[in-house]
């Protein structure tokens, strides 16, 4: 029983050594969109989110998914008016980077 809970504990610490870190310097005025840093910034990275309450309560993480795909879709139009007002990007060009944008995740 304490072999098991013992190597458990390694597997737990070994899992949380290996997770990789979201970039905490990302700001609007990055000249790129970093999805993973967004997330990150917000709470909602994969690894910081508890699944067995989500598959129990949302029903496969369904609603989470949502959340995070409707985060992104919001982060990224602020991040392209951003580039928009720093000159970096017309508004035409920014109108259709806004409609043809898909999540990482759903690409």
């Amino acid at each position: 029983m304490k072999a098991a809970r013992l190597l458990l504990l390694c597997l737990v610490v070994a899992a949380c050594a290996t997770v990789e870190k979201y970039d905490e310097t990302w700001t609007w005025d990055s000249p790129a969109f970093d999805e993973e840093a967004v997330l990150g910034q917000a709470g909602l990275l994969w690894w910081q989110q508890d699944t067995l309450y989500t598959s129990i309560w949302t029903i496969g993480g369904g609603p989470l998914r949502r959340l995070q795909e409707y985060e992104l879709r919001t982060q990224h139009e602020l991040w392209v008016r951003r580039q928009v007002e720093l000159g970096r990007m017309t508004v035409e060009d920014a109108r259709a980077l806004i409609e043809g944008y898909v999540p990482l995740r759903d690409r």
